[in-house]
């Protein structure tokens, strides 16, 4: 049986997978605004919002991140204590330190994505 610290790692677990769902569903939003804007069609959004959106999306796949380095660490500690083989934990942790770079920088071009005229020009990646 598991003890109440896994038990809430999972919980955490749970909460970050729904609010990947979120990001997910964000970023499918944003990129059919994109094709509108790409088909010279009416968009959802203007490049305001869509900026906007953008940022928000990003900030939040970003704490997801910690969230997972946070449940890894967690995880890691309790088998730790447990005498079990951290390996994998290891590799998670190094992955979740590879996706906050990548979130990032995810973040930063953002920031960098809007020209003079205000024309908003970036991806929509999900990480």
């Amino acid at each position: 049986m598991k003890d109440k610290e896994e038990v809430r790692a999972i919980d955490y677990q749970l909460i970050g997978l729904i609010i990947t769902l979120i990001t997910t569903i964000i970023a499918i939003i944003l990129t059919y605004n994109e094709k509108l804007q790409a088909q010279n069609r009416k968009t959802l959004f203007n490049n305001k919002i869509f900026l906007i959106l953008s940022y928000f999306n990003r900030i939040l796949i970003l704490l997801i991140a910690f969230l997972f380095l946070y449940i890894n660490y967690k995880l890691y500690n309790i088998s730790k204590q447990k005498h079990e083989d951290l390996k994998s934990y290891q590799l998670q942790i190094v992955a979740s330190y590879l996706t906050i770079i990548a979130g990032i920088i995810a973040i930063y071009v953002v920031s960098l994505s809007t020209s003079d005229n205000g024309i908003v020009d970036v991806e929509n990646p999900n990480i």
